[in-house]
């Protein structure tokens, strides 16, 4: 009689990874990997999402765990829509690259997010229209609802 295996049917037919890969990545990196695919799931194409995440150009590590921790707290609470998801992503992308990568969310000041945002204003001539606006205060919108639950978790 054949011996029977305790393992599910799902984690025998996962490809097993070599042994030099699971030496080589520790804890913290396997625990953001699974933050990212928590933030990013329910997306068609993820790899725009993960890119934001997981690109060391746009956030730190440490900003990515952040930031997905945020984003999975949001997807409890309120269950928003993916393209507002995918939305503030960029956002937070954009804030992150412009002050400094290295700069942790919890470190960032009142002033650069003011300095971000004062790169989104256009002068008159350049826009008659004011459309800057709108884009100024849905950026304004998402990072102050992003800095109020960082600041107080």
């Amino acid at each position: 009689m054949a011996r029977r295996s305790n393992k599910s049917i799902a984690e025998l037919l996962m490809p097993q990874p070599l042994l030099a890969e699971t030496s080589s990545k520790n804890d913290d990196d396997l625990l953001l990997e699974k933050k990212i695919d928590m933030a990013t799931e329910g997306f068609a194409t993820t790899k725009f999402c993960e890119l934001i995440l997981k690109d060391r150009n746009r956030l730190s590590k440490e900003n990515a765990s952040t930031f997905s921790d945020y984003i999975i707290a949001m997807k409890r609470e309120v269950n928003p829509r993916l393209n507002y998801k995918k939305s503030t992503m960029q956002i937070i992308a954009e804030l992150s690259k412009s002050i400094g990568i290295a700069k942790k969310f919890i470190d960032m000041t009142r002033d650069d997010v003011l300095y971000y945002l004062d790169k989104c204003r256009k002068l008159d001539n350049e826009d008659r229209l004011h459309k800057w606006v709108g884009s100024y205060n849905t950026k304004l919108t998402v990072l102050s609802r992003f800095f109020q639950v960082v600041v107080l978790s």
